[in-house]
């Protein structure tokens, strides 16, 4: 879809933003919330509470398969697609649960079918390989995408300085899921694994060698949180500051993180029964 078509996918219809946490290396919050609803969009919310729909069916996917001798995650497409194509043996151990991306968007359908869902990502990867998978998603539009849709629409990020608070369901403290290790951090499945069987770590030749080493049976590996980007999502190839270090990056979720939280959530806090009847399963 071109640059042109996706802003007129926006101004059009019934959007909704779903912003990856990302969006804080590049924008200012909450300045964000007010100009992309200047841009048209209806509602602008996060993955936050996609990402802790993630994490409550991993928990419950392994509490349900003692058996299992690994889980891999499988939230970045890169990953799954390296799987497939490079250790196709390994293909049985990713876990059949959707990304945050496709969990919140089915959110979303749940409560406005009628709507039209557009993620905003630090990857291309998830517009290319996972969005067409799922018929909730309607568009994929990257933070270098968005940079430009402002700059053409004349959206300065100084114009907007009232207090913006996201419009649905939000989690806080999944707000670190983009960096590497959030996954395991935030969901709780260290009380299902022994010490040393979960495994973090980021990176494509990093993650073959961890793939070997359970193949070789050399560490005793129970659940892989893989990322492909270094660092995790905040490296993305999308991401506009490719001048900033990971380090970097890391120091702005987190203080984006805490400054965010200071507010409560209230009636937008996301609960377990505001998914009831989702289902968040998968298959590759």
């Amino acid at each position: 879809m071109e640059l042109q078509q996706k802003i007129d996918l926006i101004k059009n219809n019934e959007t909704v933003a779903m912003l990856a946490p990302t969006f804080a290396i590049d924008f200012k919050y909450p300045n964000i919330i007010g100009m992309l609803r200047r841009l048209g969009f209806k509602e602008v919310t996060e993955l936050t509470f996609g990402a802790r729909m993630v994490n409550w069916a991993y928990a419950n996917y392994i509490k349900d398969h003692p058996e299992q001798e690994l889980f891999i995650a499988s939230p970045c497409p890169v990953v799954v697609a390296l799987v497939k194509t490079q250790y196709p043996d390994l293909k049985k151990y990713l876990m059949p649960v959707v990304s945050p991306m496709a969990a919140m968007a089915k959110v979303h359908k749940k409560f406005n079918p009628n709507c039209k869902v557009i993620f905003i990502s630090p990857c291309w990867a998830k517009e290319i390989i996972e969005a067409p998978k799922y018929k909730e998603i309607d568009a994929v539009i990257t933070l270098k995408d968005l940079k430009q849709i402002f700059e053409k629409e004349k959206i300065k990020e100084e114009d907007f300085t009232e207090n913006y608070y996201f419009d649905s369901f939000i989690r806080e403290y999944t707000k670190i899921y983009p960096v590497s290790g959030g996954l395991a951090s935030t969901s709780h499945i260290q009380k299902l694994f022994k010490e040393g069987e979960i495994f973090i770590t980021d990176g494509v030749e990093n993650i073959k060698k961890v793939f070997e080493e359970f193949k070789a049976k050399t560490k005793p590996y129970k659940f892989l949180d893989l990322l492909n980007c270094p660092g995790g999502c905040i490296g993305g190839p999308a991401i506009n500051r490719q001048d900033l270090s990971i380090d970097q990056r890391k120091e702005i979720i987190f203080a984006y993180t805490h400054r965010s939280s200071e507010a409560t959530m209230g009636e937008h806090e996301g609960k377990v029964k505001d998914a009831k009847d989702i289902d968040l399963s998968t298959n590759f």
